[in-house]
């Protein structure tokens, strides 16, 4: 591993090389720093946290976004009664829950991308975990649509179970595709593909139901205009991410 020493306002980065293995955060551009020192902000993410060990790391944050969901799942029925209706609340406080973790994840290496820092870099570096995070919740989540009907004996419409079987299904492709590095290299630009498609199907998701609830025959609430307006302003970073990578390469 190589460092570049500046002279200039601003701690050293590191750089390192394309196989330096999972715990690296490559952006894989170069930018000017003040002056006419080059770094490389491929930067080795060991710097900014702790060094756990990859595979403990990933697991933590997927049983910690599980465990999150059930207890809010638990939390919610058991507070408004433990009837059809208290089930019907907590899976609607779960889907809410749900809608943090994937913007975490959904803007982690966005941020890393634009706004260079200790956290935006560290949360970079975890997108993985967040990913198992996000997936855990969600999953969580589709048990408790499915729960009320179920344990009821009742009929579970088609409508219902459909949404759970594509959902689990995108589920899994978004997992796959963050996986893609590694990968066959024949494979990654197809588990790319998919990953980038699940990930605007989760999107719009959860833009559908804000929206849903904002012009149907629903109780006002403020909590879904916030969240849309939430999920505009990260699909306008991630917007601004791309550009900003593009223009960069072409500069170079």
């Amino acid at each position: 591993m190589r460092r570049w020493s500046s002279n200039n306002v601003g701690p050293p980065v590191s750089e390192i090389s394309n196989d330096s293995g999972p715990e690296a955060f490559c952006l894989r551009e170069r930018v000017t720093l003040q002056g006419n020192d080059m770094a490389a902000i491929d930067s080795n993410m060991q710097v900014f946290a702790p060094a756990w060990q990859f595979g403990r790391r990933k697991t933590t944050l997927a049983l910690a976004g599980t465990a999150l969901a059930l207890a809010t799942a638990i939390g919610a029925f058991l507070l408004h009664g433990g009837d059809a209706n208290a089930m019907r609340f907590a899976t609607q406080t779960v889907f809410r829950a749900s809608t943090v973790a994937f913007l975490l994840f959904y803007l982690a290496t966005p941020l890393g991308h634009l706004i260079p820092s200790r956290p935006t870099l560290v949360l970079a570096r975890e997108r993985i975990g967040l990913s198992l995070a996000f997936a855990g919740m969600y999953a969580v989540f589709l048990v408790c649509a499915v729960a009320p009907d179920y344990f009821a004996g009742a009929h579970i419409p088609l409508a219902t179970l459909t949404f759970t079987a594509f959902s689990a299904i995108i589920l899994a492709v978004v997992l796959a595709g963050e996986r893609a590095a590694h990968a066959d290299a024949s494979w990654r630009p197809a588990l790319r593909t998919m990953e980038i498609i699940g990930v605007a199907y989760f999107w719009a998701a959860y833009a559908v139901n804000d929206l849903d609830h904002m012009s149907g025959p629903h109780r006002p609430d403020g909590y879904y205009g916030l969240s849309l307006t939430i999920l505009v302003l990260a699909l306008f970073v991630r917007f601004a991410d791309s550009f900003w990578q593009r223009y960069k390469y072409a500069r170079r």
